[in-house]
């Protein structure tokens, strides 16, 4: 009998021994599927954000590249608005210094103004970049600056 209870005792220490071990497991492999859906639920999160961040680009970009567009057809308009008054101007000259003084003063004139509305379009064109391109810089510096 002794034999028998000393079985029996070893018998029931390893089947609690092995009961325990498969809690711990068990518990294990609960934390770690709960890390992982947490781990996800930030990705998932984190993947969301920068979408919608990038609709927000892509939209700004359009928009910039809509009002650019405007504005370059406004300089065609001012163009040909000058053009066909210069041109109503010397077809009504009444002598060819007139012509000529005519034809000088819209030259001259387009010549400044091409050079205001370069300036215009061209800062035009930095404040949109840097509008599309500033939230992304933005964006990135906070990432490196968490990741660091």
């Amino acid at each position: 009998m002794t034999n028998t209870a000393a079985l029996d005792n070893v018998i029931e220490q390893a089947t609690e021994t092995s009961k325990a071990a498969q809690e711990r497991v068990r518990e294990f492999a609960q934390i770690g599927v709960r890390k992982a859906a947490e781990g996800f639920e930030q990705i998932s999160k984190a993947a969301q954000t920068a979408s919608a961040e990038l609709n927000t680009q892509f939209a700004q970009a359009r928009d910039g590249a809509t009002k650019a567009g405007l504005k370059l057809l406004e300089v065609a308009k001012e163009d040909a608005d000058a053009g066909f008054a210069a041109w109503r101007d010397f077809l009504s000259a009444k002598s060819p210094i007139e012509a000529f003084d005519v034809t000088a003063k819209y030259w001259r004139g387009r010549l400044e103004t091409r050079i205001a509305q370069a300036q215009d379009l061209g800062a035009y064109a930095r404040k949109a970049a840097d509008d599309v391109v500033r939230p992304v810089a933005e964006r990135i510096e906070k990432f490196t600056k968490a990741a660091a």
